[in-house]
């Protein structure tokens, strides 16, 4: 199809009518989108298995309510007075009395089936008729503000003073007490509730970007509200109509119980608890069935409520699929139990590994399979030249030494690796760069050290060593206690990162009071004097300050304060210059270098500039598809690459010896972890590229003293 309407463009555009436009395929295709997006939520429901079986309870409880009129006839207000109070759980009278009866002989199993439809016919249409109503009404006053959001809320306020057991109680005392009457009685009290939720989601979004994209192109008011503002609204509308759904019910069941409710002959589970509380010690199945029938239902609504809340969200859809098993990183390096270095390094020839086969196009690499005997001998992260330069590198005495990190991230397809066997160290008073495009990994590493991964992402193996001890392996109370004194990070967005409703001030003294235990006054003077050497103007009056009320630079001044407060050993910098203009650039880079100078800590700086990682880094690591492809000191990496993808960027940044030619840039994209391509990762953009580059993943091989390439001609390129 793709083919032939390719192949048709032409024709179609000239005003041709395509073969298979009248055909009917149109609607094909939306019916086949809309059985789709069934089978997505479906199946999303079935990786639940709480809210999977909260569903079919409460699909149960429907199909009683809406089948059970036709089953059971009428059983369940047919009396039997020669025989009442039948004990449950027998089938000798037939399947109706297997919950028993009642006093009057009626069989309890066939009135809970039918107070099903009753309870139903009333939380329903309640529930149903406050959510359109209020959720309408407070995304119209959230996005307009001004008079229509205070009226608005004062109407909801007057509509709360009262509360709504109460109005109901008071209304339907007055009037004759119906199910008609309990809808609207509790319809109209708990519109308030909506309003009031979806009011404070639209007033928060009004603000935002895309929203003024939106107006600049001439959307309407109730257009956006439509399209931009429900959408992001309704996951949590839902989750607060399914908890509402409980509320209403119980309350229904209330009245009824205090005999305004629900009227005989009619019948509701609230009803029956009335009925059978004064026979509870003779007779506890007619109270305790319905009881628990009221439970049951209230705690699926609940845990359904909770699945709808993630599910219609799309930014924490994907969760779903996540496996609740967490994945087990190997407790020793190197013993095979690793499973990225297990099959990527099972055979090492000529500084590269053998691959089964180039992979079709679309389709995601297997890993070759790896024998017992070869899972059990240690898995070489890099090659032995590499290795002795690891050795080399211990005596040194690194602080920091990554060796073989590899990070996966669950998803629904099965974990996904994003960051693989990467390995790097940093020494006192030294700035490495980890270096390469944004999505290779860079963060993510970071992250895994600092012990910051989202509960999605588990580390598999490898080690993270501080001075010889392993961050990765230590436990929540021994991480706090490195937390700072050990380890500290600076975030790319300061505004994000600092609190909005605390001072500066509390947020600097904060470290001090958890680690030394100061007196607050001693801590807020400490703070004072971090402000001062970062360079802060009028720190002592400017202490009580909010983190709005300062610029970016002097915002992320703060957030470098608070990080070096206590004098890390090791200090992660993940992109500290972002959204910062030139100047200031310059003045956080020297504020620290300056810093690492003072303090003797080792500096990871994470970044895509270039230009910093020449002017301010030691060393540099670059990275590319979640593993290091070349390390070694800045001046000799910049001055003579041994990795094709280092040479590509930098002949992408602009020079003088560029002025009048035409700036090459490296083709394509990074790839998507979750389809690599077999072999060297890079050789879909790498113009040396080979037959040899599909079969076999190269390793970190050295190519000089204190240089190491991941690529199968970074020989080559070192010797030419």
């Amino acid at each position: 199809m793709l083919q032939k309407n390719n192949g048709q463009s032409d024709s179609a555009g000239s005003g041709d009518v395509p073969e298979d436009a009248g055909d009917g395929s149109g609607t094909t295709a939306a019916v086949d989108q809309v059985v789709t997006a069934r089978r997505k939520w479906l199946a999303l429901l079935l990786q639940d298995r709480f809210a999977c079986a909260a569903a079919l309870i409460l699909l149960g409880v429907a199909l009683c309510a809406v089948l059970g009129p036709m089953l059971i006839g009428d059983l369940a207000t047919r009396q039997n007075l020669r025989d009442p109070g039948r004990e449950p759980f027998s089938l000798d009278h037939g399947w109706a009395f297997v919950l028993g009866s009642d006093s009057l002989g009626r069989p309890v199993a066939a009135r809970l089936m039918a107070a099903a439809g009753t309870t139903l016919s009333v939380a329903v249409p309640a529930v149903l008729c406050s959510l359109v109503i209020g959720s309408v009404w407070g995304m119209w006053a959230g996005y307009h503000g001004g008079w229509r959001e205070n009226v608005s809320l004062r109407i909801a306020d007057v509509i709360l003073s009262f509360p709504s057991l109460l109005l109901a109680v008071v209304v339907l005392y007055v009037f004759s007490p119906s199910a008609s009457g309990i809808v609207l009685v509790l319809a109209v009290a708990r519109i308030p509730v909506y309003l009031r939720t979806a009011r404070a989601e639209s007033a928060e979004l009004r603000s935002r970007l895309f929203m003024d994209a939106a107006r600049t192109f001439g959307t309407s008011s109730w257009a956006s509200i439509r399209r931009h503002v429900a959408p992001t609204v309704l996951p949590t509308l839902l989750t607060v109509a399914a908890l509402d759904f409980c509320f209403v019910m119980l309350t229904e069941s209330s009245l009824s119980f205090l005999g305004i409710g629900i009227q005989p002959p009619d019948v509701s589970w609230g009803l029956m608890v009335a009925q059978g509380r004064q026979e509870l010690q003779s007779s506890w199945w007619i109270a305790v069935f319905p009881g628990l029938a009221i439970v049951v239902t209230t705690v699926s609504a609940t845990v359904l409520a909770a699945w709808a809340r993630l599910a219609t969200d799309p930014g924490q859809r994907w969760r779903h699929g996540l496996r609740r098993g967490r994945l087990r990183r190997s407790a020793a390096v190197g013993t095979g139990a690793r499973r990225v270095s297990a099959a990527e390094t099972a055979t090492v020839v000529a500084g590269s590994e053998p691959e089964p086969g180039p992979a079709p196009s679309g389709a995601k690499p297997e890993p070759a399979p790896v024998s017992p005997e070869a899972a059990a001998e240690p898995a070489p992260a890099v090659s032995k030249a590499v290795g002795a330069s690891a050795d080399h590198a211990s005596a040194r005495a690194d602080t920091l030494a990554v060796d073989s990190l590899s990070v996966d991230i669950r998803t629904a397809a099965g974990p996904v690796p994003v960051v693989r066997g990467v390995s790097f160290s940093v020494r006192s008073g030294e700035t490495l760069a980890l270096l390469g495009e944004s999505g290779c990994g860079k963060s993510m590493t970071a992250h895994a050290v600092a012990g910051l991964l989202d509960p999605a992402a588990e580390v598999v193996g490898g080690q993270a060593l501080l001075e010889g001890e392993d961050l990765l392996g230590l436990g929540a109370r021994a991480r706090r206690r490195l937390a700072g004194p050990g380890l500290a990070i600076v975030f790319q967005d300061a505004l994000s990162a600092l609190n909005p409703v605390q001072t500066v001030g509390a947020q600097l003294a904060e470290p001090f009071r958890i680690h030394e235990r100061i007196s607050r006054r001693a801590a807020r003077a400490k703070a004072v004097e971090l402000m001062e050497r970062v360079g802060i103007p009028e720190a002592r009056s400017r202490a009580g300050a909010y983190p709005h009320q300062f610029s970016g630079g002097m915002r992320q001044r703060l957030l470098i304060a608070m990080a070096v407060a206590l004098r890390p050993k090791v200090l992660l910098a993940d992109e500290p210059t972002t959204a910062l203009d030139v100047t200031v650039q310059a003045q956080i880079m020297d504020l620290l270098r300056e810093l690492r100078s003072e303090q003797r800590m080792a500096l990871v700086l994470i970044t895509h500039d270039l230009g910093l990682v020449a002017e301010h880094a030691d060393r540099v690591a670059v990275m590319y598809a979640g593993t290091v492809v070349e390390t070694g000191p800045v001046a000799e990496v910049f001055g003579k690459p041994n990795h094709p993808y280092t040479r590509g960027l930098l002949e992408s940044v602009p020079a003088e010896q560029h002025k009048g030619t035409r700036l090459n840039s490296i083709p394509g994209s990074p790839p998507d972890p979750r389809n690599v391509p077999s072999g060297c990762a890079f050789r879909m953009r790498c113009p040396m590229a080979r037959d040899l580059c599909a079969t076999h993943r190269p390793v970190l091989a050295a190519t000089g003293a204190d240089r190491a390439a991941a690529c199968h001609f970074g020989k080559e390129l070192a010797d030419a």
